[in-house]
């Protein structure tokens, strides 16, 4: 314990995985400072130790779990530490750090590129100067459209310098797919049938989610063709097998989980019944998007049919992209694993998609992460049974919500015990700095590998 200590100590000791979560613990402590102070606050008193740490846990890993309404509980200045929070944790701190490097220095050390190479899921190190540029500047880019489309909304509603700030706040939020917002006990209920923010919010939701990789090669692809001479056909055919495998997945998530919820809330009074047909559509649309780890909600998730929760639970287990601001075992993880079954159903020794062999250490690696988070899910889960007093499909709900960092609740959250929300703050955390890396960042890294070891004669055992 003292020698892991004195490692966090020294910083260029610890290992690439100790660093992205010490960042993160970093940045949740001193967000639970600032909200803890009577400034932070409407009612200019101390807040509760736990529930600061709970709200800075939830901001910086872009959950949306909140025991309080942001709005209602926390000062401008509180709401403003909030938003920072979300930004810090959506982007990394390495990330910011880096920058911060860049425009010191112009130059990033080996290791810090290595460091940031595994926090981004990046395939290079080369060019880790330029993606970490093109991160900050798309995210600028993205963020602000958002605040100038919102700005339309909100800015005639709540008067010029409150809609601007909620604009900021919840162009930022949906980006990062963290949930808050500024708006109310109600969340996005009252702008359910509003187009304009509905389909807003979406974009931010969807250009985050996918990651940043995504972004670039749509970019640098681009830069190839002739605009003049576009061609959609030849363009798709040139993006990677990643880009693809991405785009695809999301858009049957989206669809396939937007048609469900049409169909299983269509009738039902609480949720979709007294839309008009068009409302329905934008309302299923909205949900099936902001289920994979954005959090927004426009439907009153406590009167959803017990079919809808567990259909949602889920969507929210798979999550997002690598690489983005999004949560869950990742659309591509999925993929992977279905490619792996049905190869395996059709006999075939190769994993193909797109014409590219999918190498079996991926498989193997998704393999990994999808048993290491369904597990850890349980476990969770199976601590909130004893802990708290609610049904269970409502505990894992807010499990699954937690650890993917999504920030729906159908009402536990504001109820939990100390030792619920300390659950739910250990699966936030598990959530945003990826299983794998919590799991290596509690490993002793100054222990030596070796590549030298003992192979034993193969084993015969019966599966299935």
């Amino acid at each position: 314990m003292v020698n892991y200590l004195h490692r966090i100590l020294d910083f260029k000791k610890l290992s690439n995985s100790q660093k992205i979560a010490g960042s993160f613990l970093l940045v949740i402590l001193i967000g639970t400072i600032l909200l803890t102070l009577p400034v932070a606050h409407k009612n200019n008193e101390f807040y509760p130790i736990i529930d600061a740490l709970f709200t800075a846990t939830s901001a910086t890993c872009v959950t949306g779990l909140v025991v309080d309404v942001t709005v209602e509980t926390f000062s401008v200045f509180g709401q403003f530490v909030i938003m920072a929070l979300i930004q810090i944790g959506g982007l990394g701190l390495m990330t910011l750090m880096s920058l911060f490097i860049l425009l010191m220095k112009s130059k990033l050390s080996m290791n810090e590129k290595y460091t940031l190479k595994e926090m981004l899921n990046h395939d290079k190190v080369v060019d880790m100067q330029n993606f970490i540029m093109g991160i900050i500047k798309y995210t600028m880019l993205f963020e602000g459209i958002g605040v100038v489309l919102l700005s339309l909304r909100f800015i005639p509603e709540f008067g010029f310098w409150k809609g601007l700030f909620n604009s900021f706040f919840i162009s930022i939020s949906a980006f990062c797919n963290a949930g808050f917002d500024v708006l109310g006990d109600r969340s996005l209920v009252p702008y359910q049938g509003d187009p304009l923010i509905i389909f807003t919010i979406m974009a931010l939701i969807i250009l985050g989610g996918v990651g940043f990789a995504v972004w670039f090669d749509f970019r640098d692809k681009l830069k190839l063709h002739n605009l003049k001479k576009f061609r959609w056909s030849k363009f798709y055919k040139s993006l990677g097998v990643h880009t693809k495998l991405v785009l695809h997945t999301t858009l049957f998530l989206i669809l396939s989980g937007a048609i469900l919820i049409f169909v299983l809330e269509y009738f039902n009074p609480n949720t979709l019944g007294n839309m008009g047909f068009g409302d329905k559509v934008m309302t299923s649309l909205f949900e099936s998007t902001t289920l994979r780890t954005a959090g927004f909600a426009s439907v009153d998730y406590a009167s959803l049919t017990m079919a809808s929760k567990f259909l949602m639970i889920l969507i929210m287990f798979i999550g997002g992209s690598p690489g983005g601001t999004a949560g869950g075992i990742k659309t591509t993880t999925v993929a992977v694993i279905v490619l792996f079954i049905f190869s395996n159903l059709k006999g075939k020794t190769q994993i193909t998609i797109f014409k590219r062999t999918i190498s079996k250490e991926i498989v193997v690696r998704a393999m990994g992460i999808f048993f290491i988070n369904l597990s850890t899910l349980f476990f969770g889960t199976f601590l909130l049974c004893i802990s708290e007093n609610r049904p269970f499909l409502d505990l894992i709900f807010e499990a699954t919500s937690a650890m993917a960092t999504v920030g729906l609740s159908l009402g536990v959250t504001a109820s939990l015990s100390l030792a619920g929300k300390v659950i739910i703050i250990l699966l936030m955390f598990i959530g945003r700095v990826g299983i794998t890396t919590f799991v290596l960042s509690l490993l002793d890294a100054s222990h030596p590998k070796t590549d030298n070891e003992l192979i034993y004669p193969n084993g015969n055992v019966m599966i299935g």
